[in-house]
This record gives structure tokens, C-alpha cells and sequence, in this order.
């Protein structure tokens, strides 16, 4: 029998911040779910579920070419000597505001002052690494004296080489993918999400009018399925992401705190003070009635002075 509401949800929008890869296969799954259903009973045609498939297979050759050009390969070769110029000039700077010569010392914590907001702009997307840098060497015209009483006129010289060079490889690349016809990757993700949202509205209708209980079962069914593959696809982006962040969230802290190795214990250094010669129990005081079993460790957990510096 018809409804005039509907108990089911589709989530159908739900891929649009899914990085290129992770998007192409999200569509791909929900295609093959929808695939496989009587298409009549959720009033979606043939030429609707070709349409999807020929936009998920634009998507599919696009991830293709960006991993399987030689282009991208030189670039990250490029990247990675941008990356390396970034951190001899920003090391070289943060060296040098111990130097026991003032006029050294001055020009490199102006320096650092200035050029803070550059700090760590290699974790970036290669892209706005790119603007970036450009941003940078604007902002260090200001900054050609300090430069050159630290010798690093060379190195921002370098770095603006390897910055143009990786450019035209942006460029470069384009035009190659422009040769074989294919969209932007966000018209062609575009593309993909309008059809199928116009397939979810399909199915939600046909829940609707179906005078069918086994019908609208298996729409339901259907939905179920769709809503759980969103959701398996929406947890493990979260995950990728969370673990990005905690990643940069450490080097971030180790660029700029580094931190001192803690030094290796010695045979049979436990964190106490060095023996005084008395008699074990001379001259301490008595433990506190109130707390019972004074200051003894937990069974089963071993005391470790340095635990709380891990």
C-alpha cells in the first residue's frame, strides 16, 4: 500500500569531500549495489545507470593518469628539492639565533620573526606550496640584508629555481591530460554526484508509490545497504584524515620543540639517589597510618621513574 511519507533516507551526497581515489571507489560500490536490484521497481533505467557508470569510469582514468604519469614523477622529485631548500633555509635561521656573534644572532631572529608565518608550509598541498613560496620571497625583498649576513641569498635563489621549475611540470601535466579530453577532476566528481542523486530521488519515489509491501521491502533493504556503504566510506576517511593530523600535529612539534633523547639508564639505575650508606630504613620517617602500604608500588606494575617523560 502507498505512503505519503517516507521511512527511508537516502545519503546520497554524502562522498563529496572524499579525496579522487576514495571517491571513484565510493560511487563504484553504490553502483554495483544499484546494479544488481530489479530496476524497474526503483523506476530507474538503463540509460540513467550507463550515464553514472561512464562518469565513475572518467573518474577512474583521471586517478589513472595523475598516478601513472612520468610527469607526476618528475614532480615529486621536484617537490622533494623544494622541500629540502625550505628546510636548509629555515634550519640555517633557526641555527644561527644561538651565534655568538650579534650582528648574526639580530639578522636571524628577524628573520624568524618575519618569515614565521612560512615556517612548515612544505606539509602543504604541493599546489599551495607553490603560492606560497611565492609568498615568501615577496616578503623576503624586505629582508636582503639579514639574508646576506646569514649567506642565504643562494639558497632563496635555488629555491625560487626548483619553485618555477615544478610550476611548468603543473602546467606540463595539464596540457597532457587536456590531450586526452578529459574533464577536471571536480567537474568530472560533479558529474558523478548529480547522477546519482537524481538515481537516490528514484528510489525514494519509488518507496513512496509502490502499492507493493515486498516492493517497498526491498527498497528499504536497498536503502539500508547504500546508507551502511556511506557510512563504512565516511569512517575510514575520518580515520585517514585523523591519522594525517596527528601526524602533522608531531612533526609540527618536533620542528619547532625538539626534544633532547632521553639519556640511556645505566646497569642497575632505577631513578634513585646514590647510596648514602645507611642502613636501609635508617633515618626515614614512619609512614603515615592513613595510608596504608606507604608508598609501595601496585602488584603487578613495575615503578619507572621515566615514565611520565615518554
Amino acid at each position: 500500500m502507498a505512503t505519503t511519507t517516507s521511512p527511508i533516507k537516502l545519503e546520497s551526497n554524502r562522498g563529496a569531500r572524499f579525496h579522487n581515489v576514495m571517491h571513484a571507489k565510493f560511487h563504484q560500490t553504490q553502483y554495483d549495489l544499484i546494479a544488481k536490484t530489479d530496476l524497474a521497481k526503483i523506476n530507474v533505467t538503463p540509460d540513467m545507470l550507463k550515464e553514472w557508470k561512464d562518469a565513475i569510469e572518467v573518474e577512474v582514468e583521471i586517478n589513472k593518469q595523475a598516478q601513472a604519469s612520468v610527469t607526476t614523477n618528475e614532480m615529486l622529485a621536484k617537490d622533494r628539492e623544494r622541500d629540502e631548500a625550505l628546510i636548509n633555509l629555515f634550519g640555517i635561521i633557526r641555527a644561527q639565533l644561538y651565534s655568538h656573534v650579534e650582528v648574526v644572532r639580530k639578522a636571524a631572529a628577524k628573520l624568524a620573526v618575519e618569515l614565521k608565518p612560512y615556517f612548515g608550509i612544505r606539509k602543504e598541498i604541493n599546489e599551495n606550496e607553490t603560492g606560497l613560496i611565492r609568498g615568501l620571497e615577496k616578503d623576503a625583498t624586505r629582508l636582503t640584508s639579514e639574508l646576506a649576513v646569514l649567506g642565504l641569498n643562494d639558497v632563496m635563489q635555488h629555491l625560487h629555481i626548483v619553485n618555477e621549475e615544478y610550476e611548468q611540470m603543473v602546467v606540463s601535466r595539464r596540457s597532457a591530460g587536456d590531450a586526452l579530453k578529459l574533464p577536471d577532476s571536480r567537474v568530472a566528481r560533479q558529474n558523478s554526484e548529480r547522477i546519482f542523486e537524481a538515481i537516490c530521488q528514484c528510489i525514494q519515489a519509488s518507496y513512496l508509490i509502490s502499492p507493493v509491501d515486498a516492493d517497498r521491502k526491498l527498497i528499504a533493504d536497498l536503502v539500508t545497504s547504500l546508507n551502511h556503504v556511506s557510512a563504512d566510506f565516511r569512517y575510514t576517511h575520518a580515520q585517514s584524515q585523523a591519522q594525517k593530523s596527528a601526524a602533522k600535529k608531531r612533526k609540527d612539534n618536533g620542528d619547532d620543540n625538539p626534544k633532547k633523547p632521553s639519556d640511556p639508564k645505566k646497569p642497575g639505575d632505577d631513578g634513585k639517589k646514590p647510596d648514602d650508606g645507611k642502613k636501609p630504613g635508617e633515618g626515614k620517617k614512619p609512614e603515615d597510618p592513613k595510608k596504608p602500604g606507604g608508598d609501595t608500588p601496585k602488584p603487578g606494575r613495575e615503578e619507572d621513574p621515566g615514565e611520565d617523560q615518554v
